[in-house]
Formats: C-alpha cells, sequence, structure tokens
C-alpha cells in the first residue's frame, strides 16, 4: 500500500466534492487517542481517523493490543492505516564524491481499529478541550504568542509577520462568536511562523504553492485548536479549495506535512496553557 498515496487521494476527493475533511463540528468529538497506551494521536494521524470516526468512538487500538487484553474485533471489521515516520539509513556520495551516511524518513503505515469494532470494549470518552471559558480558552492561546503589535481592528483578517501582529475585524463582521474565534486562530497559527517561533518561510507570492501549503498548515492548525478550544466555528477553507489540490497532486506527502507543521503550531500555542493547568491539578 503507499500510504502516503491512500491518504492524498481521499483528501482531493473530498477536496473536489466542496469540501474540507478536516472541518466537522467539533463540539460532538474528542481527540482520537489509544486506550492501552494512553497515546492521542498527532497531525495527519489525528485528522485521517476523524475522518473515520464520525458518532464513533473516539479511541482507537491494533488489532494486537485487543487481543493482549482479552478482546476480538467484530468479524469483518476493517482496521483505518495510520502513518509514522522511520528513519532509513543509507549510503551516499558527497561532493568529493566520497560515501557518507545519511538518514533519510520512510513513511510506514500500520493499522487500527476503533473501539466500537472491537467486542467487550469499553473505553471511557478520553481527550478533549482546555480548561475554562471558550473565550478565555482563546485568549491563553492568543498570549502565548507574546505578540509585538498584539491584535489590532482590520477590514480584514491576516497576519503581518513584518509588524508581528494580527489584524482582526470587528466581531460584528462575523456570522457568530465561534467564527470570530475560528479565524483568530487560524491567523495565530500563522504567527506561529514568524522567524522568533517556529520559523516558517512567511513571505509568500499570493497564489504561489508555498502560499497555499503555509494556508493549508494555518487550516488544519486551526481545525486542531478549535477542537482543543471546543469551537464549532467556520474554517477559511472554500477559497484556498482549488490551490490546495494543485499542491496535493504536485506531491503526495503535502498534506502529512502540512499536518506535522500545525500539530507543532498547536504544540506551541497550547504549551503554556497545558503546563499551567498539570500545575493547577
Amino acid at each position: 500500500m503507499d500510504i502516503a498515496q491512500t491518504i492524498t487521494d481521499r483528501i482531493i476527493a473530498e477536496l473536489e466534492a466542496g469540501t474540507a475533511p478536516w472541518v466537522k463540528p467539533w463540539h460532538e468529538s474528542a481527540e482520537a487517542y489509544n486506550p492501552i497506551s494512553g497515546t492521542v494521536y498527532r497531525g495527519m494521524n489525528q485528522i485521517w481517523l476523524g475522518m473515520f470516526g464520525t458518532g464513533r468512538s473516539n479511541a482507537w487500538l491494533t488489532f494486537k493490543q485487543a487481543s493482549d487484553a482479552g478482546l476480538s474485533v467484530k468479524k469483518g471489521s476493517k482496521g483505518v492505516p495510520i502513518v509514522f515516520w522511520k528513519p532509513l539509513s543509507v549510503t551516499r556520495k558527497d561532493s568529493n564524491g566520497d560515501e557518507v551516511q545519511a538518514t533519510l524518513p520512510l513513511l510506514k503505515h500500520y493499522f487500527v481499529f476503533n473501539a466500537d469494532d472491537i467486542d467487550g470494549a469499553s473505553f471511557s470518552k478520553q481527550g478533549g478541550t482546555l480548561e475554562g471559558s471558550i473565550d478565555s480558552r482563546v485568549q491563553s492561546v492568543v498570549d502565548r504568542l507574546q505578540l509585538a503589535n498584539g491584535v489590532q481592528a482590520a477590514s480584514s483578517a491576516f497576519y503581518q509577520s513584518s509588524k508581528d501582529l494580527i489584524g482582526m475585524p470587528a466581531l460584528s463582521s462575523f456570522r457568530s462568536l465561534a467564527d470570530y474565534h475560528a479565524t483568530l486562530l487560524h491567523e495565530s497559527v500563522h504567527a506561529t511562523g514568524h522567524q522568533s517561533r517556529l520559523d516558517r518561510k512567511l513571505a509568500n507570492k499570493f497564489g504561489s504553492e508555498a502560499y497555499a501549503f503555509e494556508e493549508l498548515i494555518a487550516e488544519l492548525g486551526a481545525a486542531m485548536l478549535c477542537m482543543k478550544c471546543g469551537i464549532d466555528g467556520q474554517l477559511q477553507h472554500a477559497s484556498y479549495i482549488e490551490s490546495w489540490l494543485k499542491v496535493l497532486k504536485q506531491d503526495k506527502t503535502a498534506i502529512i506535512k502540512a499536518a506535522s507543521k500545525a500539530q507543532s503550531a498547536m504544540d506551541y500555542l497550547t504549551a503554556t496553557v497545558e503546563q499551567e493547568e498539570l500545575l493547577a491539578a
């Protein structure tokens, strides 16, 4: 199985149908996790499992884990492949023609099954939102950035890296408070790319593939943050679908790479918030 192509083909099909598969009512969901290891799935795996888990348990485990726990997978159930990078040692020639050892990332996969497809499985719904009101959750995320010039009133939503500021229209410009929050989180993900933070390339020409890729990172990151903050807001995908399709069709690993960078952005934006919750526990 070419797992990168499998994932990309599914994403492309949904985008061509006019929908972004990572958009869903977060108030009805929780982060996908492994009930045996306690691990919360990350990056593309979180998004991918969410596409298969609507209305189902958010617990996913391997066939072996189920078997070792004395449980059995229901006959006819199908596992969902999830990905991981495995380092591969190779021998290459350097600029002088000398052989040197190098390590390349190799994309691998394994299968997990939803707890609803496992006889006798009874796992509590774990994962979920940050503490406090939605307003305080979003504010904590924005505060993590320590923007040089803060969030300022503007006619459109944007992040300006040269001044390190987020521009946001008035709340009355949005359909709902949730949409305002979702947009602010989208711009906050862009802000993590500043050279003083995660240092992504942000000075991309509008309409370029690099610009589309950064917008994909912000979209995925905002979706993850909406889940974490318990927000059911409208994301900004509609105007970017065509450019995303172009990127995905040229690079089958683009969605996985974008999801990885989006996860890094979410980790950055929630690290302090989650640490404060641990200290208060």
